[in-house]
């Protein structure tokens, strides 16, 4: 089944995510006084209708999807118990701790950005020019998230095969070995394409969710992408790799559709134009959620005509071989943590009925809600602003998020404060966004112009 047209992988531009660790921004702002402002002009774009709910104990589940995530800064050895940076040495524990009780999904997905190992003997892959970072951890780190609630491993990205075949092969085995604690799937790299390719099919109270995953293949090394015979991972720069992906996430049975892409030129905050017509496609073609991350920065939040989902990039979690963003202006300074509530409609089929937005901080080290409430609503208002650029006359329409009283900011369907459950309690006093207010909107847009 030929579903999409040629994918945007021949960017010469991906950068490794050294490039950014390494970047200098200017100093960042602590969040204005808020004040009113008359809402901007409205776009030409409908609200997508969304399905109304099934009434009489209607089933939900909860999705969590968070980004980047690893243990050791470059080239660091392993260690069984720790990890350092910067000075500083925490366990796994206190490393996840402040984010532990956040990871309360159904299922719950990170991007494992690393290889996964207990050696410190292997030999590293030269990824070529502008790709000099190699990341390893160790088990235990991702074990003790496993323990934690975290269920849905994404292993295909730049850094899956940072030590070669060996590395890979080293990931499979104690990853594998996860699935005895909690770990529900794991996808994206294999020891063939069939493997790389497979999706997984996970229950979530009741409902059957479809999952997948893809990444790119840094400076297009065909030795890293997985083949008939050869270990490696599914790869976002070829369109036959994407093509097969998306057609296998299409061909079980399943309530529900999820696919992770890791993609998208790092420090950008705009997702091109390539990446919203190959994305949206997927979700008008069945793929209920697609979850991207690579560019180590947020961007904007999307509910397409039909009802799907795709964040366009949740930037860094956990991420100990990355720097510390949190003084850059606002666009550029968070990770993005997030709730997707998902509830069996009217017509029998499972939707989106509401997500919620989590801004984090210290993503470099032990990722956090921000102290502030009004620097977390700073950020949700950047979400916002991103999400604007997003409407589109195809009915796809970026989600403005409301700003909670905890700092979130959450969005919720029509109708949702009626489901009952955790979605009608969640959206019970829910009312649409308000604008963003004018004396931070100009800050916003200077930090989110690229």
């Amino acid at each position: 089944m030929k579903l999409l047209k040629r994918f945007c992988g021949a960017f010469a531009g991906l950068f490794a995510v050294g490039a950014l660790s390494c970047a200098t921004f200017a100093e960042g702002q602590k969040a204005p006084e808020l004040k009113a402002a008359p809402a901007p002009a409205a776009r030409p774009v409908a609200e997508p209708k969304p399905v109304p709910a099934k009434q009489n104990g209607a089933r939900q589940f909860t999705i969590t999807v968070a980004g980047d995530t690893g243990f050791s800064p470059h080239a660091a050895p392993v260690n069984p118990s720790t990890s350092s940076k910067g000075g500083r040495t925490l366990t796994f524990e206190q490393a996840f701790a402040p984010m532990s009780k956040d990871v309360n999904g159904d299922l719950n997905m990170i991007n494992v950005e690393t290889i996964v190992t207990d050696r410190n003997d292997l030999a590293t892959d030269s990824k070529g020019q502008g790709n000099p970072f190699h990341f390893r951890s160790h088990p235990n780190g991702f074990a003790h998230l496993v323990r934690r609630g975290v269920n849905l491993f994404s292993l295909a990205n730049n850094h899956s095969m940072d030590f070669g075949e060996a590395g890979l092969r080293e990931t499979l085995k104690h990853v594998g070995a996860m699935s005895k604690i909690g770990l529900k799937a794991y996808a994206g790299i294999g020891l063939n394409r069939d493997e790389a390719s497979r999706t997984h099919l996970v229950v979530a109270n009741g409902a059957t969710v479809a999952f997948s995953a893809m990444g790119i293949v840094t400076n297009n090394l065909e030795r890293h992408r997985a083949g008939p015979d050869k270990p490696g991972q599914i790869a976002y720069r070829f369109p036959e790799d994407m093509e097969l992906s998306v057609d296998r996430l299409l061909e079980p049975k399943a309530d529900y559709r999820m696919l992770s892409i890791h993609y998208g030129v790092e420090g950008y905050v705009r997702a091109d134009s390539e990446q919203t017509t190959n994305w949206r496609k997927m979700a008008e073609n069945g793929v209920d959620l697609v979850v991207g991350h690579h560019a180590h920065v947020v961007r904007g939040v999307e509910m397409t005509a039909n009802g799907g989902v795709i964040f366009y990039g949740l930037g860094n979690f956990m991420h100990h071989g990355t720097a510390n963003i949190s003084g850059n202006p606002v666009c550029r300074s968070y990770g993005l943590f997030a709730r997707v509530h998902v509830g069996e409609g009217a017509d029998g089929r499972w939707h989106m009925r509401a997500v919620e937005a989590i801004p984090v901080t210290d993503t470099y080290l032990s990722p956090h809600r921000y102290g502030s409430v009004g620097d977390s609503h700073y950020r949700i208002y950047a979400l916002n602003y991103l999400g604007e650029t997003l409407d589109d006359s195809s009915g796809a329409r970026g989600m403005r998020f409301t700003p909670q009283a905890d700092g979130s900011g959450l969005y919720c369907v029509d109708g949702a404060a009626g489901d009952g459950g955790r979605i009608g309690a969640l959206c019970k006093a829910w009312q649409p966004a308000p604008p963003i207010p004018a004396n931070l909107r100009g800050g916003i847009a200077a930090s989110c112009a690229r």
